[in-house]
């Protein structure tokens, strides 16, 4: 294993090489060194299997979750026993076992190296869930983790863009939480520092209403036309409707969030302002006015 001080030096020169290229590739190296220096003096395998940090796998180098990271993950993702925990590069086991432990979640972990796998196989029968817990060697941009209603992340953010596609598409609601590393292009709903000194960022994939809808309901008995341009989890759009007068006008809202399910946004008309708040389901929008009961607003799909 390299020293520490090895690493100070590696770490420096590459940082005043690079000083003027992107910063998040210099946080990257920072993230990387600060956690090879709080893991240096910590054995992460046994009698059988002595690993070694910075293990080669697939696609990047293994690195250790720390127990206090992934307590403060699990917190972050609101982890409930119903839950279906998927861990991708599980490496040695320890965000499935810790889930498994403190929530009684069934958790899986998937992972190239097999040497890794089967030392989180007995990690976890010595914590005494392995009825809890299965690891699976394998492609975590193969194996089918649809199922999740959790999604545990420490790859590197090229990684995390990658599995992007695949994760917009996991059951709205899923949450989806990364140590370091975040994802191009989709903002995270929270992220918080942990206690060891580390970031974390949650993500809640949204459901997908991006297009064109039919509203009733609202004020006048008016019918509208919405159309949404979705981003993510936020969207703005435009609402085409009389909107009460006889005179067709179009409003444009934005800053509309979606989370899950549950759906927000707020227009205006020449005299009054609105805050729609509802949900998706069943591929259709409901929800109310002003938070009003007596102002419910449906949308549809127009049929083809």
């Amino acid at each position: 294993m390299i020293s520490a001080m090895t690493l100070i030096l590696g770490v420096a020169l590459t940082m005043v090489v690079l000083h003027k290229t992107r910063a998040p590739l210099l946080l990257g190296l920072t993230a990387l060194l600060l956690s090879l220096l709080g893991c240096t003096s910590t054995n992460y395998g046994d009698d059988q299997f002595q690993l070694r940090m910075a293990t080669h796998g697939k696609d990047i180098m293994w690195m250790p979750t720390k127990v206090e990271t992934t307590h403060e993950m699990l917190t972050l993702a609101g982890v409930r026993s119903t839950d279906i925990l998927y861990d991708l590069g599980s490496g040695d086991g320890v965000i499935p076992i810790e889930a498994a432990k403190l929530y009684g979640v069934r958790a899986y972990g998937i992972e190239y190296n097999p040497n890794l796998v089967a030392l989180s196989i007995r990690n976890a029968q010595r914590a005494k869930v392995h009825n809890l817990v299965n690891f699976k060697q394998g492609d975590i941009f193969v194996e089918d983790f649809s199922q999740a209603t959790v999604l545990t992340l420490f790859l590197g953010e090229s990684l995390n863009t990658r599995l992007m596609p695949t994760i917009l598409k996991m059951k709205p609601g899923t949450r989806v939480v990364s140590n370091t590393f975040r994802m191009e292009s989709w903002i995270a709903d929270r992220e918080i520092k942990t206690r060891p000194g580390e970031t974390i960022y949650l993500w809640i994939v949204p459901a997908n209403i991006d297009g064109l809808w039919v509203m009733s309901g609202l004020p006048k008995g008016d019918t509208a036309n919405l159309v949404i341009r979705q981003k993510k989890q936020l969207f703005d759009g435009s609402i085409d409707t009389s909107m009460m007068s006889h005179a067709r006008r179009t409003i444009y809202f934005e800053d509309g969030r979606i989370t899950g399910q549950h759906i927000e946004f707020a227009f205006k008309d020449s005299q009054n302002s609105y805050i729609f708040k509802g949900q998706m389901s069943a591929g259709q929008l409901t929800g109310i006015l002003n938070n009003d009961p007596k102002l419910p607003v449906i949308a549809n799909r127009p049929r083809r």
